[in-house]
């Protein structure tokens, strides 16, 4: 129920709409909030009467109505149940602004490279190319900074040598260290191109986030890019990831 509070709230002057051209929105939320396949009458009087709304007196036949086609029709019929028709969602997501999805590039890095690696990092990886693709090179280094750290760390991991980067407390070390324990570490020999990376990666991202005075520039991050994809691919092979660990 407080999903469905949190999704009214969004639409302008909800509550002063009668209540069939609630339904339309309460169709919305259970198609594209829910995840419901098909919504009949019953889910949307359940709508009502969580938000102790007075229901629409005949909500069947306005589904029926408001499906037929025609310059009003909102709705799908199909035979199920009723989804909404795809210029009624449209209009109803420019109401409530919901954010169009994103489709990160391999501008950055060529995203393949994360592939077998757990979800979490893949999603970390499509947000740093997301922010440079969108000019928010601020955000984008941050990202860069952050799948720098969980690479070493489950790198440490994967080799059952994690204590070696890990305070007495039981905490992980800060970044300059875990580079540091990286770059000396004998299990493995990183190559010379990711142990000069690795401190500049940190550097920069660490002026973008710390330095009020810094702003991170396109020209800033785009000589990095190949460098940033040896390092990425080279941690990411020593990990040597199970196929989707998620």
């Amino acid at each position: 129920m407080e999903l469905l509070k949190k999704f009214v709230n969004k639409v302008p002057s909800f509550s002063e709409l009668s209540a069939g051209k609630q339904i339309k929105y309460f169709v919305y939320f259970l198609q594209q909030v829910e995840k419901m396949d098909n919504i009949a009458a019953k889910n949307v009087k359940q709508c009502f009467d969580d938000l102790h709304l007075n229901s629409y007196s005949n909500i069947p036949q306005y589904l029926t109505r408001y499906a037929k086609k025609g310059i009003d029709q909102e709705f799908l019929n199909t035979k199920k149940g009723y989804i909404l028709l795809a210029k009624t969602r449209e209009q109803i997501e420019k109401e409530v602004a919901v954010p169009a999805e994103i489709t990160p590039s391999d501008s950055l890095y060529p995203l393949v490279i994360f592939g077998k690696t757990p979800s979490y990092l893949r999603a970390f990886a499509e947000e740093a190319s997301a922010c440079y693709d969108f000019g928010l090179y601020n955000s984008c280094l941050f990202m860069l900074r952050k799948i720098c750290e969980i690479l070493i760390i489950e790198l440490f991991e994967s080799k059952g040598i994690e204590t070696k980067i890990k305070t007495p407390k039981g905490d992980y070390v800060q970044l300059s260290d875990l580079i540091k324990s990286a770059i000396s570490e004998g299990t493995w020999k990183l190559s010379k191109i990711v142990k000069e990376n690795l401190p500049k990666i940190k550097l920069l991202a660490d002026s973008s986030v710390h330095s009020k005075r810094f702003r991170a520039r396109k020209t800033d991050i785009d000589p990095m890019k190949t460098d940033l994809r040896i390092v990425f691919e080279e941690l990411i092979t020593l990990v040597d990831y199970p196929i989707k660990k998620d």
